[in-house]
């Protein structure tokens, strides 16, 4: 089993209606010879849904440099990830019209190309560019172990809560809250701090950890954070699926609200 990657180590909204409509979209994956054609096509459809999704939402998600985990022969997994990252904050209802199709490519390559409709709902309204949060890290590839500080800039009094979302993970372990928690209870901020903060660092430290269970050859992994700011404290839990998390953010009015993602790598320890 997996563990989370963010360990607290211890020193002792009301839902609003959502736009939904149905489109096109296509995604498509080239893949070697040794990956199987099944996880090829899983691949492309991610793609797919994460287009129908920016379509519908009309949001242009910044890319963020995530890749790093190539240098350890992981390309891969990291851009399934990272596409599967830009569907978050929409919620696909249902597909129909599923076609897929496989073509070779040249000197071996295959391309998985999956084309479908998809009923896509995401929240009503507009963001409000005055309701802004900046969000850093200490660092942006960290190694077994090493602390995690994350810093908060908001532009504006907000409620801020901070997420983790862990790829390899399964149901309501693929969605954790790390902030607020048990040693860090502030529902609001309304200027720069700091996760932890300087009174509550004393209790307690967030850390990285190398996944457990992880196959040898993987050497680095990627993992993400969202910071969710709200004009009012919103009850969330403190575990998720991306899908049933997916389907809370889209009821959350865009001009109410501000999701910013974050992506860090983290290297197996001894490397």
């Amino acid at each position: 089993m997996t563990r989370p990657l963010v360990a607290l180590v211890l020193l002792l909204a009301l839902p609003a209606p959502a736009a939904a409509e149905w489109v096109r979209a296509t995604g498509s994956f080239l893949f070697p010879p040794v990956m199987p054609e099944a996880e090829a096509c899983q691949a492309a459809e991610e793609r797919a849904r994460a287009d129908a999704v920016r379509q519908v939402g009309g949001e242009t998600l910044a890319a963020e440099d995530i890749l790093r985990c190539t240098e350890q022969g992981d390309e891969a997994d990291c851009a399934r990830n990272s596409t599967v990252w830009t569907a978050v904050g929409g919620d696909i209802r249902a597909v129909r019209g599923r076609t897929v199709e496989t073509a070779a490519e040249v000197e071996g390559y295959r391309k998985c190309t999956v084309a479908l409709e998809a009923d896509v709902k995401v929240a009503e309204g507009r963001a409000d560019p005055g309701f802004d949060l900046g969000v850093a890290l200490n660092n942006a590839v960290f190694r077994d172990g090493e602390a995690l500080v994350v810093s908060l800039k908001p532009s504006q009094p907000m409620a801020v809560q901070i997420f983790q979302w862990l790829p390899y993970e399964k149901g309501e372990a693929q969605i954790a809250r790390i902030f607020p928690n048990a040693f860090d209870t502030a529902e609001r901020i309304d200027r720069p701090v700091t996760v932890p903060t300087d009174t509550a660092a004393r209790r307690y430290a967030m850390k990285v950890g190398f996944p457990v269970g992880m196959p040898a050859r993987r050497k680095m992994v990627d993992e993400y954070l969202m910071v969710v700011a709200t004009r009012k404290p919103v009850n969330f839990r403190d575990a998720y699926s991306l899908d049933d998390f997916n389907r809370l953010l889209s009821e959350l009015p865009r001009g109410d609200r501000r999701i910013v993602r974050r992506a860090y790598n983290i290297v197996r320890g001894g490397e």
